[in-house]
């Protein structure tokens, strides 16, 4: 698809020069000089771009309207932003066609995006504001310790269109009772995959319709690559996610061993085997039935599973061959050029490396890409994870490997035309090298996409 571009080069000149002028009383607020020190991640922002404007001026109601597919555990974030910043409210729209970037096209009014098909597509249409500037300036993201490679592994092309809204690892989730059942106990956090297979085989009594698994597929086969290191990165993907590696031969044997997980050892449903038997299709659902030991969890999964009648509790993922390793489902934020208040947009982006932002979203389930004692020690404060195993949390908080979505071309072709029919023959069985001549004409693409796109 081509998109026409939205002006001319002497409009975006005029309009450069007109940014400029309407920057220019802060820059000079910044440039009193550098005095050497570092400020911490909880100090006020900046007098930059994202700076927090003076608590004594009055201040022009502001709505920034978010376009998401769900707003879930992100409402209690929202909700702190205009705490922190009254005169700014967010509304979270869910009304999605079929793509957020359609509603943008269609000339939705947005301040925020939460991409949900990577980045190419927007930058073919140049419709998203480079970041780049604002993060430079901006002293909450400069002096926020953060994670590793983090604001890295989602640069394009030399800028940062993107930043990430979340920190979701995945973990493990046990059920308890079906542990004291078979006659075991909670392996320590250091588990292998041996011992995984191992665990599940004797929790599996299809008979008492008992089984050691459920919802076991590309997600959890994709961590078991990167654990084993025959990819680097999340999908099958090679360091840099300009390739798909899933046609080597390293790949290959840890798919199979994944669908022996079904197909030989039988400690998984097959898809027509819960059809058939009433397990429910969704993992969680399944999961709270009581006759699963594990399964594949994240955060969006616990409102579900604290509905269980049963004890749960969470373990880390697995080590491999080469690391323990999860994938933290980083989902990217940015800004539409379209938008009306870029400036209070960014400041809630600035605002998610803020520690306060950091402990909500631990709150809500997931973790922290803001390193601090505060948020390491904090997991065993907040009231969902009391009596977990906090120690597989911290582990997984720290664990490589983040999702570098944003770096990924094409990511609807991707899933659609590879890694979903990898998923489908994981689960149902068949030569995964059926596919090779799909993942080489992705990769074909792929390389044709990011040199069109300067990447």
């Amino acid at each position: 698809m081509k998109f026409r571009k939205k002006s001319p080069r002497k409009f975006a000149i005029v309009s450069t020069m007109i940014m400029l002028l309407a920057f220019l009383p802060i820059l000079a607020a910044c440039s009193g000089g550098d005095s050497g020190s570092t400020p911490s991640p909880t100090a006020a922002p900046s007098t930059a771009a994202s700076a927090s404007p003076a608590a004594t001026a009055k201040k022009d109601p502001v709505t920034l309207k978010v376009l998401t597919w769900n707003a879930g555990p992100f409402q209690k974030l929202f909700d702190k932003f205009h705490e922190k910043y009254p005169w700014i409210t967010i509304d979270a729209s869910t009304k999605i066609n079929g793509g957020i970037i359609k509603n943008v096209i269609a000339g939705d009014q947005a301040d925020l995006v939460f991409l949900d098909n990577g980045l190419s597509e927007w930058m073919s249409g140049d419709l998203l504001e480079d970041l780049t500037p604002y993060i430079k300036k901006d002293q909450r993201i400069q002096s926020a310790k953060k994670v590793d490679n983090l604001l890295e592994s989602f640069a394009t092309g030399g800028k940062q269109w993107t930043v990430p809204f979340s920190d979701i690892p995945m973990w493990i989730l046990v059920n308890k009772d079906m542990l004291k059942k078979y006659g075991m106990t909670m392996p320590k956090n250091d588990w292998t995959y041996n011992d995984f297979l191992e665990m599940s085989k004797k929790a599996t009594n299809t008979a008492a319709g008992d089984w050691g698994m459920v919802g076991m597929g590309h997600e959890f086969t994709s961590i078991m690559t990167m654990a084993n290191g025959s990819a680097e990165n999340y999908r099958y993907m090679n360091k840099d996610s300009s390739q798909s590696v899933a046609n080597t031969p390293a790949i290959q044997e840890d798919f199979k061993w994944v669908q022996d997980l079904t197909n030989k050892w039988h400690v998984q449903p097959t898809a027509q085997e819960q059809k058939d038997l009433g397990i429910p299709a969704v993992a969680e659902e399944a999961f709270i039935k009581g006759n699963v030991l594990f399964m594949l969890g994240a955060d969006w999964m616990l409102e579900t599973v604290q509905k269980a009648k049963f004890e749960w509790d969470v373990l880390p993922m697995p080590k491999g061959k080469k690391q323990q390793a999860t994938i933290h489902q980083a989902g990217p934020i940015a800004i539409p050029k379209a938008s009306k208040h870029k400036e209070e947009a960014f400041l809630y982006i600035s605002f998610l490396f803020d520690v306060e932002a950091q402990k909500t979203m631990i709150e809500t389930g997931s973790s922290a890409f803001v390193k601090d004692p505060v948020l390491e020690n904090y997991f065993g404060q907040v009231p969902l994870w009391k009596g977990k195993n906090v120690d597989a949390l911290k582990l997984s908080a720290n664990m490589c490997c983040f999702s570098s979505d944003p770096r990924l071309v094409n990511l609807g072709e991707l899933v659609g035309k590879v890694n979903g029919p990898i998923d489908k023959l994981i689960r149902d069985g068949g030569n995964i090298s059926t596919l090779f001549p799909a993942v080489e004409a992705y990769n074909t693409k792929a390389l044709e996409t990011r040199k069109a796109l300067g990447w």
